[in-house]
Protein backbone atom coordinates (compact mmCIF):
# COMPACT_ATOMS: atom_id res chain seq x y z
CA UNK A 1 0.00 0.00 0.00
CA UNK A 2 1.22 3.12 -0.84
CA UNK A 3 2.25 5.65 2.10
CA UNK A 4 0.61 8.94 1.65
CA UNK A 5 2.69 12.51 2.49
CA UNK A 6 2.65 12.96 6.67
CA UNK A 7 0.10 15.30 8.13
CA UNK A 8 1.96 16.12 11.43
CA UNK A 9 0.22 14.36 13.55
CA UNK A 10 2.27 12.57 15.99
CA UNK A 11 0.53 8.78 16.77
CA UNK A 12 2.01 5.89 18.43
CA UNK A 13 1.59 2.57 15.98
CA UNK A 14 1.36 -0.83 18.01
CA UNK A 15 1.51 -4.65 16.22
CA UNK A 16 -0.21 -7.90 18.11
CA UNK A 17 1.09 -11.17 16.86
CA UNK A 18 -2.13 -13.43 16.72
CA UNK A 19 -2.24 -17.28 16.42
CA UNK A 20 -5.01 -18.35 17.47
CA UNK A 21 -6.86 -20.72 15.35
CA UNK A 22 -10.35 -18.98 16.26
CA UNK A 23 -9.49 -16.89 14.09
CA UNK A 24 -10.51 -17.93 10.65
CA UNK A 25 -7.73 -16.44 8.65
CA UNK A 26 -5.33 -16.66 10.59
CA UNK A 27 -6.14 -20.94 10.57
CA UNK A 28 -6.82 -20.99 7.00
CA UNK A 29 -3.30 -19.60 6.64
CA UNK A 30 -1.53 -22.13 8.98
CA UNK A 31 -3.56 -25.06 7.52
CA UNK A 32 -3.01 -24.01 3.67
CA UNK A 33 0.26 -22.23 3.77
CA UNK A 34 -0.92 -18.93 2.60
CA UNK A 35 -1.76 -15.11 2.91
CA UNK A 36 -4.86 -13.97 3.85
CA UNK A 37 -5.14 -10.42 4.15
CA UNK A 38 -8.00 -8.27 4.91
CA UNK A 39 -8.95 -5.71 2.19
CA UNK A 40 -12.03 -3.70 3.45
CA UNK A 41 -14.21 -3.42 6.65
CA UNK A 42 -17.46 -1.97 6.33
CA UNK A 43 -20.57 -1.25 9.18
CA UNK A 44 -23.63 -3.30 8.06
CA UNK A 45 -26.58 -4.08 10.86
CA UNK A 46 -25.95 -3.11 14.06
CA UNK A 47 -22.94 -4.81 15.81
CA UNK A 48 -22.12 -6.53 12.63
CA UNK A 49 -19.81 -6.03 9.35
CA UNK A 50 -18.65 -7.20 6.20
CA UNK A 51 -14.85 -7.86 6.42
CA UNK A 52 -13.64 -8.71 2.55
CA UNK A 53 -10.37 -10.95 2.57
CA UNK A 54 -8.02 -11.49 -0.03
CA UNK A 55 -6.86 -15.17 -0.51
CA UNK A 56 -3.09 -15.80 -1.75
CA UNK A 57 -2.00 -19.45 -2.82
CA UNK A 58 -5.38 -21.36 -1.63
CA UNK A 59 -8.67 -22.05 -2.57
CA UNK A 60 -10.86 -18.83 -1.43
CA UNK A 61 -13.38 -21.63 -0.58
CA UNK A 62 -11.12 -22.67 2.22
CA UNK A 63 -12.10 -19.74 3.93
CA UNK A 64 -15.79 -19.56 3.69
CA UNK A 65 -15.82 -23.28 5.20
CA UNK A 66 -13.76 -22.32 8.06
CA UNK A 67 -16.41 -19.30 8.64
CA UNK A 68 -19.56 -21.43 8.04
CA UNK A 69 -17.97 -24.09 10.83
CA UNK A 70 -17.56 -21.63 13.09
CA UNK A 71 -21.78 -20.51 12.37
CA UNK A 72 -20.70 -17.96 10.70
CA UNK A 73 -21.41 -16.68 7.74
CA UNK A 74 -19.33 -15.97 4.07
CA UNK A 75 -18.89 -15.80 0.33
CA UNK A 76 -17.02 -16.09 -2.42
CA UNK A 77 -16.92 -12.94 -4.23
CA UNK A 78 -14.32 -13.41 -6.55
CA UNK A 79 -11.96 -16.15 -8.25
CA UNK A 80 -8.33 -16.21 -9.37
CA UNK A 81 -5.51 -18.26 -10.50
CA UNK A 82 -4.20 -18.55 -7.04
CA UNK A 83 -6.82 -17.24 -4.70
CA UNK A 84 -9.71 -14.85 -4.46
CA UNK A 85 -11.86 -12.33 -2.93
CA UNK A 86 -14.06 -13.36 0.14
CA UNK A 87 -16.36 -11.83 2.26
CA UNK A 88 -17.48 -12.84 6.03
CA UNK A 89 -20.05 -11.52 7.76
CA UNK A 90 -18.89 -10.58 11.64
CA UNK A 91 -20.30 -9.75 14.75
CA UNK A 92 -17.89 -10.53 17.48
CA UNK A 93 -13.97 -11.79 18.14
CA UNK A 94 -12.84 -9.37 15.21
CA UNK A 95 -9.36 -7.64 15.90
CA UNK A 96 -9.57 -5.02 13.75
CA UNK A 97 -12.86 -4.06 15.06
CA UNK A 98 -11.73 -4.41 19.09
CA UNK A 99 -8.84 -1.64 18.06
CA UNK A 100 -11.05 0.77 16.67
CA UNK A 101 -13.62 0.70 19.41
CA UNK A 102 -11.19 0.80 21.53
CA UNK A 103 -10.40 4.26 19.58
CA UNK A 104 -6.89 3.07 17.20
CA UNK A 105 -7.31 3.65 13.30
CA UNK A 106 -6.84 -0.39 11.95
CA UNK A 107 -3.66 -0.08 9.45
CA UNK A 108 -3.05 -4.04 8.30
CA UNK A 109 -4.74 -7.33 9.42
CA UNK A 110 -3.16 -10.19 7.69
CA UNK A 111 -1.93 -13.89 8.35
CA UNK A 112 0.94 -15.75 6.48
CA UNK A 113 1.46 -19.58 7.37
CA UNK A 114 -0.49 -19.15 10.37
CA UNK A 115 1.14 -15.83 11.82
CA UNK A 116 -1.47 -13.22 11.65
CA UNK A 117 -0.70 -9.42 12.69
CA UNK A 118 -2.80 -6.44 13.07
CA UNK A 119 -1.52 -3.07 13.27
CA UNK A 120 -3.43 -0.27 14.62
CA UNK A 121 -2.40 3.66 14.69
CA UNK A 122 -3.41 5.65 18.49
CA UNK A 123 -3.96 9.56 17.79
CA UNK A 124 -2.01 11.61 19.84
CA UNK A 125 -5.98 11.91 22.09
CA UNK A 126 -6.29 8.82 22.57
CA UNK A 127 -4.32 6.82 25.65
CA UNK A 128 -2.08 4.14 24.21
CA UNK A 129 -2.02 1.95 27.20
CA UNK A 130 -6.17 2.14 27.41
CA UNK A 131 -5.81 0.43 23.63
CA UNK A 132 -3.73 -2.39 24.69
CA UNK A 133 -4.88 -3.20 27.23
CA UNK A 134 -8.38 -3.08 25.86
CA UNK A 135 -7.12 -5.18 23.30
CA UNK A 136 -5.02 -7.60 25.21
CA UNK A 137 -8.42 -8.39 27.14
CA UNK A 138 -10.45 -8.94 24.16
CA UNK A 139 -8.48 -11.05 22.87
CA UNK A 140 -6.22 -13.10 25.36
CA UNK A 141 -3.90 -15.20 22.58
CA UNK A 142 -2.57 -11.81 21.32
CA UNK A 143 0.90 -10.72 21.66
CA UNK A 144 1.81 -6.77 21.56
CA UNK A 145 5.16 -7.40 19.62
CA UNK A 146 5.67 -3.65 18.76
CA UNK A 147 4.98 -0.08 19.99
CA UNK A 148 6.76 2.76 17.82
CA UNK A 149 6.28 7.04 17.23
CA UNK A 150 4.68 7.70 14.05
CA UNK A 151 4.17 11.42 12.43
CA UNK A 152 1.23 10.67 10.42
CA UNK A 153 -1.60 8.14 10.28
CA UNK A 154 -2.67 6.49 7.12
CA UNK A 155 -5.82 4.72 7.55
CA UNK A 156 -6.21 0.74 6.78
CA UNK A 157 -8.18 1.82 3.50
CA UNK A 158 -6.76 4.70 2.18
CA UNK A 159 -7.90 7.25 0.37
CA UNK A 160 -8.59 6.88 -3.74
CA UNK A 161 -10.30 7.88 -6.53
CA UNK A 162 -13.84 5.92 -6.12
CA UNK A 163 -15.34 8.23 -9.05
CA UNK A 164 -14.75 5.60 -11.99
CA UNK A 165 -16.20 2.48 -9.54
CA UNK A 166 -19.62 4.73 -8.56
CA UNK A 167 -20.59 4.63 -12.59
CA UNK A 168 -22.64 1.75 -12.67
CA UNK A 169 -24.59 2.85 -9.61
CA UNK A 170 -28.00 4.00 -10.02
CA UNK A 171 -29.62 7.20 -8.66
CA UNK A 172 -30.90 5.43 -5.51
CA UNK A 173 -28.23 3.30 -4.67
CA UNK A 174 -26.07 6.54 -4.69
CA UNK A 175 -28.75 8.48 -2.31
CA UNK A 176 -28.38 5.60 -0.12
CA UNK A 177 -24.75 5.70 0.36
CA UNK A 178 -24.40 9.35 0.11
CA UNK A 179 -26.91 9.68 3.29
CA UNK A 180 -25.52 6.53 4.66
CA UNK A 181 -22.03 8.54 4.67
CA UNK A 182 -23.15 11.62 5.63
CA UNK A 183 -24.92 10.23 8.78
CA UNK A 184 -21.55 8.33 9.94
CA UNK A 185 -22.95 5.09 9.44
CA UNK A 186 -19.36 4.20 8.14
CA UNK A 187 -17.99 5.56 10.97
CA UNK A 188 -15.84 4.05 13.95
CA UNK A 189 -18.00 4.65 16.29
CA UNK A 190 -21.06 4.67 14.00
CA UNK A 191 -23.13 7.83 14.23
CA UNK A 192 -26.24 6.42 12.65
CA UNK A 193 -28.03 3.35 12.90
CA UNK A 194 -29.65 1.37 10.16
CA UNK A 195 -32.50 2.05 11.74
CA UNK A 196 -31.32 6.10 11.34
CA UNK A 197 -30.93 5.87 7.91
CA UNK A 198 -34.15 4.13 6.82
CA UNK A 199 -36.33 6.51 9.03
CA UNK A 200 -34.28 9.32 6.88
CA UNK A 201 -34.94 7.61 3.69
CA UNK A 202 -38.32 6.86 4.46
CA UNK A 203 -37.58 3.13 3.63
CA UNK A 204 -38.14 0.02 5.46
CA UNK A 205 -34.69 -1.34 6.99
CA UNK A 206 -35.07 -4.39 4.45
CA UNK A 207 -35.07 -2.23 2.15
CA UNK A 208 -32.31 -0.21 3.38
CA UNK A 209 -29.95 -3.21 3.70
CA UNK A 210 -30.88 -3.85 0.03
CA UNK A 211 -30.12 -0.94 -1.37
CA UNK A 212 -26.75 -0.91 0.75
CA UNK A 213 -25.44 -4.26 -0.35
CA UNK A 214 -26.37 -4.05 -3.73
CA UNK A 215 -24.44 -0.17 -4.13
CA UNK A 216 -21.48 -1.89 -2.26
CA UNK A 217 -21.05 -5.22 -4.05
CA UNK A 218 -20.95 -3.19 -7.24
CA UNK A 219 -17.97 -1.19 -5.25
CA UNK A 220 -16.00 -4.05 -4.37
CA UNK A 221 -15.92 -5.79 -7.56
CA UNK A 222 -15.35 -3.00 -9.56
CA UNK A 223 -12.59 -2.01 -6.84
CA UNK A 224 -11.04 -5.87 -7.11
CA UNK A 225 -12.19 -6.90 -11.10
CA UNK A 226 -10.15 -6.97 -13.78
CA UNK A 227 -10.33 -4.99 -16.77
CA UNK A 228 -11.75 -7.30 -18.83
CA UNK A 229 -14.47 -8.61 -15.94
CA UNK A 230 -17.85 -8.51 -17.27
CA UNK A 231 -20.15 -5.67 -14.94
CA UNK A 232 -21.99 -6.96 -12.05
CA UNK A 233 -25.52 -7.29 -13.01
CA UNK A 234 -27.97 -4.92 -11.24
CA UNK A 235 -30.28 -7.12 -8.34
CA UNK A 236 -31.21 -3.60 -7.06
CA UNK A 237 -34.29 -1.27 -8.31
Amino acid sequence: MAQQPGDGRAVTRVEFALSDGSYPFVSVSAAESCSVILEKCLPQRDDTYAEFFSVEGACPDRLVEYVEDDTGDARVLDRTDDGGLVELDVQNNCPVVSLADAGAVPQTARSVDGQGTVVADVPRQTETTAVIDSFLAAHSDAELKAKEQRESIVPLFGFQNYAPHTDSLTDRQREVLATAHEAGYYNWPRGATAADLAERLDVSEPTLHKHLRAAEQKLVAAMFACPHDEPVADGDS
